[in-house]
């Protein structure tokens, strides 16, 4: 298996795994009070852009290991910074767009961690059986 086809069996699981965490996040936020229709606009918006940053740091990662390291270090970095970046600018845009709740826009934001933790968690308790 090559590197881009793990990437994209990689994002296909987040994005199995962001599917009930978004719908349980828009239960909750919609019994706390905020506005169904926006709430869910953003909740979506929120995962979208996160699945979107998985795969994009999925892909740094595979092309860097086809340089020396040097320049694969390199290239990482780059693809960090450029993520950092972009990622602020969604937040802000979050926090300005009157259509967006930056609540739930930016949650999903935590979501790849959340399910990546579950994951390690679970393998590490198979392991131990």
């Amino acid at each position: 298996m090559t590197g881009m086809e793990i990437v994209r069996e990689e994002t296909r699981r987040m994005a199995r795994g962001m599917a009930p965490l978004t719908l349980i996040a828009f239960g909750a936020l919609t019994l706390a009070g905020f506005a169904p229709v926006q709430t869910g606009f953003s909740l979506l918006l929120g995962a979208c852009y996160s699945i979107f940053l998985f795969r994009m740091i999925g892909r740094s990662a595979a092309r860097a290991v086809l340089f020396p390291p040097e320049q694969g270090t390199r290239m990482a970095r780059r693809g960090y910074v450029f993520r950092y970046v972009l990622t602020g600018v969604f937040v802000v845009a979050a926090i300005i767009a009157p259509p967006i709740q930056p609540l739930a826009a930016i949650l999903p934001l935590f979501f790849p961690k959340i399910l990546l933790l579950w994951r390690a968690t679970v393998h590490r308790k198979e392991a131990n059986r």
